[in-house]
Order: structure tokens, then sequence, then C-alpha cells
């Protein structure tokens, strides 16, 4: 896992649960984490036949309860490591945990990511 001292700036965690889905097909789906300008952290559930995440390719970050949608966001792919936990309910299904680094927002993409910012962290 990467550690704070690389990421130049402190992720921050949200207050409303928030979720992260890879484009295109939309198979890896979770639970964000935490997050900053430059990046985020998620966990989401990999069945072992499933692809796997690419290098580069965006995402969509929204939160269902108050409408809060980023669509097409650009990453890249930082680490994606098997969270060492106890017992997963699920057969052939392990916990993951993804960090992405943002690539090339557009200025709309910037101003969306900002108002998250802002307004749905903890602090």
């Amino acid at each position: 896992m990467i550690d704070a001292e690389r990421r130049g700036n402190d992720r921050l965690r949200p207050q409303n649960l928030t979720f992260v889905a890879v484009r295109p097909e939309f198979t890896k789906f979770g639970k964000l984490l935490d997050i900053n300008s430059g990046g985020l952290c998620f966990q989401y559930m990999y069945k072992e036949d499933q692809r796997r995440i690419e290098d580069l390719f965006k995402v969509d970050i929204f939160i269902s309860r108050n409408g809060y949608y980023l669509p097409r966001v650009p990453c890249k792919m930082i680490y994606d490591t098997k969270v060492k936990k106890g017992m997963v309910f699920l057969v052939d299904m392990e916990l993951r945990r993804c960090g992405l680094q943002f690539e090339g927002l557009i200025e709309e993409q910037t101003d969306k990511l900002e108002f998250y910012l802002m307004n749905c962290i903890d602090g």
C-alpha cells in the first residue's frame, strides 16, 4: 500500500456513503474509503474469473442519497491489493483495496471534485 508521504496530500474520509464504479463494464463497484484532489482509495469485491482493472481507465463517483455524480474520471492504477481480512462470506470472492491517481481531469470534473472535497468529507 502507498504511504501518506508519497501521496503529497492527506486523504480525506467521506461523510456520506460514496461509491466508485470502474468503466466501461461497471463490473467493479465499491465503497470510497478516502479521497483528495490527486486520487482516491476504494474497496470492492473481486471474483477470480473477472478481468483485472487496467492501468489506465475511468471511474464514476457518486452518492446515491443526494444525487452527487462525477462521471468518467480518468485514473491511473497505483495499487490493487487483497484486503487481509478474516472471513469472506461469498465463495470465490475476495475483498480488495484499490488506490487510484487522477489523470488529466477536465475543468468541469475538477470543479465537481472540489465541490465534493468542500462539502462531502468528514472534518
